[in-house]
């Protein structure tokens, strides 16, 4: 979810996102400063898994009513606040919410296999040893896709 004041902005990212999205294997897309994620989800017949990644206490609840039967958000992305939960949202569709501590082998195994599974290679962009201000400006800013490689 991108959270930027200048709706202009806003809008093209959304579209580099969404272009990304489709370009790295995504079946759908939900701009959810346009439309109601959850909404559009359970439209879908609901998500079976939700990653947040996005420490966002508020993102995170909104989106919590999209799970589909037996789904489940994984928290990945701790927000500082806590979480808001509706039991109706769990209870009537067997939802669960749970964390993750990320950064144990299996979990670096499982996305190899599965950006196998959808020949997804990774995209770097490479920034000489002397540029290395430039390349964290650029982060910083949220200009880079999707690493920054510093080479020597």
């Amino acid at each position: 979810m991108l959270v930027k004041q200048d709706s202009r902005r806003l809008q093209s990212r959304a579209e580099q996102t969404k272009k990304y999205a489709f370009d790295l294997g995504a079946d759908h897309f939900i701009d959810a400063n346009a439309e109601d994620a959850a909404e559009v989800l359970s439209d879908l017949g609901g998500a079976m898994v939700i990653l947040a990644t996005a420490p966002s206490a508020t993102a995170i609840s909104s989106i919590i009513p999209g799970l589909g039967t037996d789904g489940e958000v994984v928290v990945v992305g701790v927000p500082g606040d806590p979480i808001d939960v509706s039991g109706t949202s769990l209870v009537g569709n067997r939802g669960a919410v749970r964390g993750w501590a990320s950064g144990h082998a299996r979990d670096s195994q499982d996305t190899l296999e599965f950006s196998a599974l959808r020949d997804i290679t990774p995209e770097v962009e490479v920034f000489d040893l002397t540029e290395a201000a430039e390349a964290y400006e650029r982060m910083m800013e949220s200009e880079v896709r999707f690493r920054a490689v510093i080479e020597p």
